[in-house]
Order: structure tokens, then C-alpha cells, then sequence
């Protein structure tokens, strides 16, 4: 039932479309289908697409044809095609005003920009008060839609194809995680990317991907599309959504966990708990995938996450918190260091080996403990907890307590919030007791073992009087999906609209608890005025045919 286990770790990212291996769908008659994103273009948004620029000024479709609004509609990269058969032909297809719609959703008024002035070599558009410059001038004048029949360029055509300016150039990062020179329009941003590598060329005006931005950003009020990936060696591919992909970057492991990227060389730290050690994986070739291993320290019972503080390592096993450090010419560490002993042991089938190490924004180490058991009163008061402690070992603290096994946590960027995801207990039935996400504050009780969800008390272990006490969870997580890693999104990488958002990977349901085993999967969990409200696939596909061939870690 669960299938060949696969030892890798996996890279998630948005890329350009165009590098996306997906599989098109076959095409029909007056269509075209693309191997790109897997998506069809057919019937007048063909026609439309392939009369006004094709793939440089729209780039691929990222979407099929849909409903919203009340109009039929289908993005692409770089624009919304919007149907509007009351409209005679060429105005029956319109454009979506995406430069004015994305300037929105990042909270920008444009109107609010300070204006540009009239001056030589420019056009002046009163209406917004911006000026269209060089090098962007030649660019717009260049490229604009097909109304007239007539050859060339009107500035009738080029408007309605970008529309007017509603920004001064000025540099911005892009999607790529570039800063470039930037000017928005209605239905646009204009980029100029810097000549690199070659010693005579010109810097080049490149479209804003504003379609698959917006497009992102709108997914929580419309179905998300999904597209397979698939590696050699992989039994089955995985989804991810459209405009993304993921990569292997490391294999052959041995049931590896957590793991951190030393950010003075590049190498990623991996707790392997199967193998008892702690290996750095190194890609000496720079192409983004880790072909070496080199073992750290080793001997472990059960090592389950890393983290790199000054130069050196701090990993959590099962039995004791250390410091890894004084790395000899091989990569093995000469000084291994005890922190801080750590209670161990199980006393049914469902205790809990797991040790997650994190560093908070306070300079502290904060370490999760899972219970000894499946439900019963701990004898130890660090079992069940997340516990703080100075980086040398000192000053230890419970931080929290009523925490199962709270495996994955992180905190949320610019902030001092802890959150944390905790894996309810077995035994209880299919849809029992909920896991949950919790934001967890200094001194908080949460529960575990009197009380499960929103403050219910167990039926074995109840207590009505400490559950009244207790801090219930944010949002309430499928029973027995198990979550395990948890990081919250700040990059650029991502649509704008997953900043903030929290990443979430669930290790799957278990055949005793289930009859039908699911998660196995990596969810975006949405934050909204700082507090989570619901999540949505972002990869999965680790069953296939009823078989399992991968648990999502850390």
C-alpha cells in the first residue's frame, strides 16, 4: 500500500512559462495548443492572439477559456483576453486593464504618483499627467493592435494595446527578482533589462508578465489550474500550478527531514534521520542541483533538523540539542557539542522522535518536543512543549505546552508571531480530532491531552476546567494528514500575491487511521489581515494508483 519511498528533495518555483514542461492537449480544428503550459487557444482569441503580436506581446495561455463576470475570458501571460460579441470585429475581443488592476491589488493609487512634465523627444499625456520616454517611447509606438487594415503603426493602435502611462520610469523589482527600470501602463509594465554578457548590445524592453501575476493574485475567487511535472526516475509526475514547476536538486538520501541553506556557501544542511547524521550537499557545478554528500557528524538516533548560526551547526536529534563546528578539510565537524540533553523514549506506538530546532527574530533557539506517547499525562514537563533557549545552551525556557507533536513552525516575517502546526491524536476515527495551526504565544496552553480542536475536551483525558483555558486554533487542518514542515513565503520568486502566505507540507494519513489515505501534499495556506483563511494545493501527486511514493518532509 505505500508504495517505493523516494529519498529526494525537491525545488518548487515559478519560472518563465516557457521552460515548463507540461503536456499540451490535443488539439482540435481552428486551435492551437501549447507544450508549454498544456493550454489551448482556439476560435476568434486565436485570431485575435496571432493578428496582434502572438507570443512576445502575450506571451503563452495560462488558463483555459472561463467564465467571470459575466464575460468569457482567458489569460495569458502577459494579458486577459475578454469576449464581447455586442462589439463588431476588431473590438469584439478586448484586453483586460491589468497595469491598473495589478498597481491595486499591491495597494498603489496611481493617482497619487507625482506627475511627469512635458518635454522634447516625449509624449505628454495630460489625461494621466506622464510622460512616454525614451527608451520606452520606440517601444510603444513600435507594437500596438490591428484596427485600421492599413500598414504600420497608429498611436490609435498602440493605445489600445498598452493604453496610457500611469507611472514615471523608475526602478522596481520584478517578477524575475531583478530591479529594472519600470513604467506602468493601463494595460502594462514596461521593463528594461540590462545588457549583460555581450560587449556591444543595447538594453532590451521587455513586457511585464502581468497575466500570470494578476491572474495568480485572483486565484482564492476562481479554480486554480494545475499541470503536470514529470523527472526521469519519478513514478508518477507531480501538480503544481499553472506558471509554476518543480525540480529534483538531491537524491539518493536516507529519509531526510529539515533542512537549511548555509548562506556562506550556498550548501544545503540536511538532518538524514535514517542514517543518524548530518550531511551538507553541494552543487559544484552551479547547476542547481546537489550531486555531493559530505557527512557532517554522524551517530545520532534519530536527527531530525539544522539550522546554521555563525558559522556553525545547531541540530536537533532525538536525545540531545548540539553544535557541530571547527569543520576539518573532509566537511566533518571536529567539535560536537552537547546543548542540552533532551527527554526521549515512547511509551506506545505513537510517541514522538521528532526534535524541529528554529532561530527567532528574539536571537533565541526555540526547539518543539513531541509527547512520549499517543494520548496520556506526560511526566516530563518538556514533553509535548516548544522550549527556548539561549544559542549556548542556557536559559532554558517552556516556552508553550499542550503541543503534541508540533513538528513544523516558523515565524511570520516582520513580526514576532510563532506559528506552528500540531498533529492531532490517532484512535479517535477518520475525521478526528482535527490537526491544527496555531499561533503560538509565550505561556500558551493548547490543550493536548484534556482537549483537541476548539477547546473539546478528550474523551478519555478530558478536562473542562483546563480546556476553558486553553488557546483554540487558528484554522482547523484535515484529521491525520500529519503537517510537518512550515515556512511562510517573503521572496520574489512567487506571484506577488503569495507573499506573506504560509507553505505548508502534510506527510499523509496513515492506513491504521484512514480507509483512505490522503495529503501527501504541499498546501498554500492564505493569510488575510494577518490571520489564515484556508489553503489550496500547491503541489501534489505523491499517490498514484493507490500506491505512495513520497511524503512531503520540511
Amino acid at each position: 500500500m505505500w508504495g517505493t519511498m523516494v529519498r529526494r528533495i525537491l525545488l518548487l518555483g515559478a519560472l518563465l512559462l516557457a521552460a515548463l514542461p507540461a503536456q499540451p492537449a490535443a488539439a482540435q480544428a481552428g486551435e492551437r495548443c501549447f507544450l508549454e503550459t498544456g493550454y489551448c487557444v482556439r476560435g476568434r482569441f486565436l485570431a485575435y492572439w496571432e493578428q496582434n503580436g502572438g507570443l512576445p506581446v502575450f506571451g503563452f495561455p495560462i488558463s483555459a477559456e472561463r467564465t467571470e463576470g459575466g464575460l468569457t475570458v482567458q489569460w495569458f501571460e502577459r494579458e486577459r483576453f475578454e469576449l464581447h460579441p455586442e462589439n463588431a470585429p476588431p473590438y469584439d475581443v478586448l484586453l483586460g486593464r491589468l497595469g491598473d488592476e495589478a498597481l491595486g491589488r499591491q495597494g498603489r493609487d496611481w493617482r497619487s504618483f507625482p506627475p511627469g512634465q512635458e518635454q522634447a523627444g516625449c509624449t505628454f499625456f495630460p489625461e494621466t499627467q506622464h510622460a512616454l520616454c525614451e527608451p520606452f517611447r520606440s517601444y510603444w509606438r513600435a507594437n500596438g493592435l490591428e484596427l485600421d487594415g492599413r500598414p504600420g503603426v497608429s498611436e490609435a493602435e498602440s493605445l489600445a494595446l498598452f493604453g496610457m502611462p500611469l507611472s514615471e520610469p523608475a526602478p522596481e523589482l520584478n517578477s524575475s527578482g531583478l530591479t529594472v527600470l519600470t513604467q506602468w501602463f493601463e494595460r502594462a509594465r514596461f521593463e528594461l533589462l540590462p545588457c549583460e554578457g555581450a560587449q556591444r548590445c543595447a538594453p532590451t524592453v521587455v513586457l511585464g508578465r502581468l497575466g500570470a501575476e494578476v491572474y495568480g493574485e485572483s486565484g482564492r475567487d476562481a479554480p486554480t489550474y494545475y499541470m503536470p511535472v514529470h523527472e526521469p526516475g519519478w513514478p508518477a509526475p507531480l501538480e503544481v500550478p499553472v506558471g509554476f514547476t518543480i525540480e529534483e536538486v538531491a537524491a539518493g538520501l536516507q529519509i531526510p527531514r529539515f533542512f537549511a541553506r548555509d548562506p556562506g556557501d550556498g550548501s544545503l544542511v540536511v538532518a538524514e534521520a535514517g542514517a543518524g547524521r548530518v550531511s551538507r550537499l553541494r552543487d559544484d557545478d552551479g547547476d542547481g542541483r546537489y550531486e555531493r554528500r559530505v557527512t557532517v557528524a554522524d551517530g545520532f538516533e534519530w536527527i531530525h533538523s539544522a539550522l546554521v548560526l555563525d558559522g556553525a551547526i545547531i541540530a536537533a536529534d532525538e536525545t540531545r540539542l548540539v553544535r557541530l563546528a571547527d569543520f576539518g578539510p573532509d566537511g566533518r565537524a571536529r567539535t560536537v557539542e552537547t546543548l542540552l540533553p533532551l527527554p526521549s523514549g515512547a511509551t506506545d506506538l505513537y510517541g514522538h522522535r521528532t526534535r524541529t530546532v528554529a532561530l527567532g527574530p528574539d536571537g533565541k533557539l526555540y526547539l518543539s518536543v513531541g509527547s512520549s506517547c499517543d494520548a496520556c499525562r506526560e511526566e516530563s514537563p518538556l514533553r509535548a512543549t516548544i522550549l527556548r533557549l539561549n544559542p549556548d545552551g542556557s536559559g532554558l525556557e517552556v516556552y508553550a505546552t499542550g503541543l503534541r507533536n508540533t513538528v513544523g513552525f516558523a515565524f511570520r516575517p516582520g513580526t514576532a508571531e510563532l506559528w506552528g502546526a500540531d498533529m492531532g491524536r490517532n484512535n479517535l476515527g477518520p475525521d478526528m480530532p482535527p490537526d491544527e495551526l496555531n499561533l503560538i504565544e509565550q505561556g500558551g496552553d493548547y490543550g493536548w491531552p484534556a482537549c483537541f480542536g476548539d477547546r473539546v475536551p478528550d474523551p478519555e483525558l478530558g478536562d473542562a476546567a483546563r480546556c476553558a483555558e486553553t488557546a483554540p486554533p487558528a484554522l482547523d487542518l484535515p484529521a491525520h494528514w500529519a503537517p510537518l514542515g512550515v515556512m511562510f513565503y517573503d521572496g520574489d520568486a512567487f506571484p506577488a500575491a503569495y507573499r506573506g502566505d504560509m507553505l505548508l507540507a502534510f506527510h499523509g494519513t496513515a492506513p491504521d487511521q484512514v480507509a483512505e489515505l490522503d495529503g501527501y501534499r504541499v498546501v498554500r495556506v492564505r493569510f488575510e489581515n494577518g490571520r489564515p483563511a484556508g489553503f489550496q494545493d500547491l503541489v501534489r501527486g505523491w499517490i498514484a494508483g493507490g500506491e505512495v511514493w513520497g511524503r512531503p518532509c520540511g
